[in-house]
């Protein structure tokens, strides 16, 4: 289309005119290049051929260089500054156009234009004429190559043979922040001990050569881009290497440095990604105005545009004051730039290509004396100015930062709190509870896999890993054997797993592997008949104080799969532990109780057994023993004086009674057992008050007769040992100790303290052999190759006493009681919790005990139904420090009695 076919006024040519140079200049919404103009003149007629709606291409990642031939004062008025009346591009478009004279190299040039662009300005709205402040931008690794080259050219004359070396200081000379931390660390290694002064000396400044190598990730910054700048073909290279084969002389590859830097910089201010928000509020591109002395700059940018992989956002107009136009018929300039705009954002690839490749060649219009007369009405008038997104704004940035930190603060501490609260690991989910809470300075719930009560040790981090695996075979069991109708349940083992006392653990381990053991039995079995356990270990705490709050828990966290039917373990008869009898009882779930004996439990509840004899069977069964010592018929019973340890004032009763029908003159003291309050002056106690535990041992060394002590094993047997052996370690009294004292005795270290005081002790478990002899059950067979560890004589892993085997057979009690549940073939009866306790309570043969354990026969009949076993072995050992214990004497079914088990009542059986 010729100017003979359109007739446009002035208006129009500078309308026009001025709305391209600001349509190169704006950025799309989405994309890179240039949007073709909504607006068209009313003189210009698309031709018949041409569709009515052409596609905008926003995605053609170029931006043509425009020529401007017959400039005269329009690069002065495109960029009139704050106090010009009204602007005629749009205010936020930052401008440069450099006073360039003959002979400014392109180093000079870029100076001019990085200062322009860099610098803050103010610019006068076309909308409300009020001054708007346009940002400038930065130009960080600009002014980094600026100082590097400048510091290379100082010291390449003299940087001889060794030109890499000099590189290097050059790079060091820039990168003074870094420099100064290795002085810095130089100076205070002097005052380090070894190694950390080798390690200040050797560290920084290789860190610092790492740095400067470029190669570093995050560590070299822009180093990096400096180097991928002059790398080309020898990427392997470093840094220094690279700039020391640089000929400061060379000033094509020099202008080329620069440029390639400045546009860098350019590009990654305006990049539109989650991580650079701030570059979409970038909404124009920046405007150079270039005289007919930049010519050597326009030629390199138009190399660089000829790639168009990369995208430099900058327009760039070159403009020459005067030139005579082309002979021929020159093009209308209003027809020739809606023409090139639609070649540029509607025609075919390589269409764009060439319309982006060729320099637009316009004439300029003539610059109307007073361009205020263009009014706003004006569709050729420049179309209001653009603003960013509001969330690229710094204010929404700030706040956006500000949000996510406080967020993210917030969540650090609620992570904090929940792990503090709940004894959790990793991080917080609203949704997700860790099943443990913090009591007190204890953290009390059932351990998750991976998570160990503390205080722990190797050993029980091994079997809490062995429960792991057990669970998760028989999770795959339950899905294999889906068809084969096999009852997939849970069983609870509750027990006090912490203590303040280390010393406990060796107890807690074996309670753990008994069960463990159990475990791993019934899922190597086979049968319709046969249930697939998963086993949950849950913490009541040191003292069982907690035991009710985790039966809630238990409780509520049922599950339909693999339902909890029963609960085994639980520990110390105390006023706590009834408590928690109490919360199973009345939630229908039966417990089996491994090591609890205290006589009065049975009654607690009908959901409550335990594989354990009573008190009132151990006290008669130490009367008989005493009675066969040669001893004064003297006994002096030690108990403790905490009225909520049910079992140590319940032991002391059936002791002094069974004693006393003995023929036995019984005394009764008490001691205050540690971390417990003493009594106060209006005690109504009437029994002598020895003190604490380790008093009370002083005060045994009197004593004429046998010294039955009815207490906990650690810490206060332990304390009280100590007080026998610091008094009369040559002449100590004769004593006999209850089956708690098995938590003390399975400790080998904690014996060897008092090598020189012998004592008898109760328990309710035959001692296992050592290993590799015949074993008096299986049991300390398959626990043996188990846990490797148990076999280690002595040490803290070998088993002395009955907590493994009394918990394997709590656990193998409900079992049973489950198997039985089933026929045949086929589960004919429901299992639940309920249909367990009535089978429990069932388990009862005429024959013989119904269950062969490993601490003896379990079996809860003969006569009337009870809820404890009978006949029990009760054992008598006798230990003197280190030494392994020896078993003197046990009373149970009568064919594997001791002679002196006759003068046990029937009743106590």
């Amino acid at each position: 289309m010729t100017s003979g076919r359109v007739e446009s006024d002035l208006t129009a040519r500078v309308g026009n005119f001025i709305h391209t140079i600001d349509r190169l200049c704006r950025r799309p919404a989405r994309g890179e290049g240039v949007q073709d103009s909504p607006h068209v003149p009313a003189g210009f007629e698309r031709q018949e051929e041409e569709p009515q709606e052409r596609p905008q291409h926003t995605g053609r990642r170029g931006i043509p260089i425009m020529r401007l031939r017959n400039a005269g004062d329009w690069p002065e008025f495109l960029v009139r500054d704050a106090d010009a009346a009204r602007p005629v591009i749009s205010a936020r478009i930052r401008r440069s156009k450099p006073e360039i004279a003959p002979g400014d190299t392109v180093p000079v040039i870029l100076a001019r234009i990085v200062a322009d662009l860099g610098a803050d300005a103010e610019r006068r709205s076309s909308a409300d004429g009020k001054l708007r402040r346009v940002p400038g931008l930065r130009f960080p690794r600009y002014r980094m190559t600026v100082k590097v080259l400048a510091a290379w050219t100082a010291r390449h004359a003299d940087a001889g043979p060794d030109a890499e070396e000099a590189a290097r200081e050059a790079l060091r000379a820039v990168d003074r922040t870094w420099g100064w931390g290795i002085e810095a660390a130089e100076r205070g290694g002097e005052n380090v001990p070894f190694p950390f002064n080798v390690l200040l000396s050797l560290a920084p400044p290789f860190l610092h050569d790492w740095r400067l190598s470029g190669r570093a990730p995050l560590l070299s910054g822009r180093l990096r881009a400096l180097r991928s700048a002059l790398a080309k073909d020898t990427a392997k290279a470093g840094l220094p290497a690279l700039l020391a084969d640089l000929d400061p002389a060379d000033s094509a590859r020099v202008d080329r440095l620069l440029l390639s830097a400045f546009l860098d910089d350019l590009s990654r201010q305006y990049r539109r990604t989650p991580l650079h928000v701030r570059g979409a509020g970038h909404v124009f591109y920046p405007l150079l105005l270039l005289n007919e002395h930049g010519g050597e700059l326009v030629e390199l940018i138009a190399e660089r545009r000829a790639d168009l992989e990369s995208f430099d956002p900058v327009v760039v107009v070159t403009y020459l004051p005067g030139e005579d136009p082309p002979s021929g018929e020159e093009e209308d300039p209003v027809s020739a730039l809606i023409r090139w705009r639609r070649e540029l954002v509607a025609s075919g690839r390589a269409a764009a290509l060439r319309v982006l490749r060729e320099p637009l060649d316009v004439r300029a219009p003539g610059l109307p004396k007073d361009p205020v007369v263009l009014g706003t009405a004006s569709r050729f008038w420049v179309p209001p100015s653009r603003k960013p997104p509001w969330w690229s704004t710094p204010l929404a940035i700030a706040l956006f930062w500000s949000v996510l930190a406080g967020a993210a603060g917030a969540y650090a501490g609620q992570t904090v709190a929940w792990q503090r609260t709940s004894c959790a690991t990793g991080l917080w989910a609203p949704w997700a509870e860790s099943g443990r809470q913090l009591m007190g300075a204890e953290c009390v719930g059932v351990a998750e896999p991976g998570y160990l009560f503390t205080p722990s040790t190797p050993e029980i981090a091994q079997v809490h890993r062995r429960i792991h695996q057990e669970n998760l075979r028989a999770a795959a069991l339950h899905e294999e054997e889906a068809q084969a109708a096999r009852p997939y349940v849970t069983i609870v083992y509750l027990a006090a797993l912490t203590s303040g006392n280390r010393d406990s653990l060796a107890a807690v381990r074996e309670g753990l592997a008994g069960v463990a053991i159990a475990q791993k039995n019934q899922n190597d079995s086979s049968g319709a008949s046969e249930p697939i356990v998963r086993l949950l270990v849950a913490n009541g705490g040191g003292r069982m104080q907690h035991g009710e709050a985790i039966a809630r828990l238990l409780v509520s966290s049922s599950e339909a799969e693999a339902p909890i039917v029963g609960v085994v373990g639980l520990d110390q008869s105390r006023q706590q532990t009834v408590a928690t009898i109490h919360a199973l009882g009345k939630a229908g779930l039966p417990m089996v109780a491994s090591t609890l004996s205290a006589d009065r439990l049975v009654e607690e509840s009908p959901f409550y057994f335990q594989v354990a004899p009573q008190n009132r069977r151990q006290a008669a069964v130490a009367a008989a023993f005493a009675t066969t010592l040669g001893l004064p018929r003297r006994a002096r019973v030690y108990y403790s004086h905490d009225v909520s340890d049910y079992y140590s004032d319940n032991l002391r009763k059936q002791v002094a009674a069974r004693f006393a029908e003995a023929g036995f003159a019984v005394e009764s003291r008490r001691f205050t057992p540690i971390g417990s309050a003493k009594p106060g002056p209006g005690d109504p106690n009437e029994h002598p008050y020895a003190g604490e535990p380790r008093q009370a041992g002083v005060s045994a060394c009197d004593a004429k007769g046998l010294v039955y002590f009815a207490g906990r094993g650690i810490p206060d047997f332990q304390s009280f040992i100590k007080g026998v052996n610091e008094t009369c370690p040559g002449a100590p009294p004769a004593i006999l100790a209850g089956d708690d004292i098995t938590r003390y005795a399975a400790d080998v270290r904690l014996r060897a303290e008092v090598g020189q005081v012998p004592f008898y002790y109760q328990s309710f478990a035959v001692a296992p052999n050592r290993c590799g002899q015949p074993q008096p059950h299986d049991f300390y067979d398959q626990l043996f190759r188990t846990f490797t560890f148990e076999c280690q004589e002595p040490g803290a892993g070998r088993t002395l006493d009955g907590h493994a085997a009394l918990s394997y057979d709590a656990a193998e009690t409900l079992i049973t009681a489950i198997r039985r549940l089933g026929g045949p073939v086929r589960h004919a009866v429901p299992v639940n919790s309920y249909t367990v306790w009535r089978q429990l309570s069932m388990l009862h043969t005429s024959s013989g005990p119904a269950i062969q354990g490993a601490t003896g026969g379990i079996d809860f009949g003969g006569g009337t139904a009870r809820q404890y076993p009978r006949d029990k072995p009760v054992l008598i050992l006798r230990v003197k420090g280190a030494e392994r214990p020896e078993q003197v004497g046990a009373c149970g079914p009568p064919a594997a009695s001791s002679s002196w088990c006759s003068k046990v009542a029937e009743k106590y059986r």
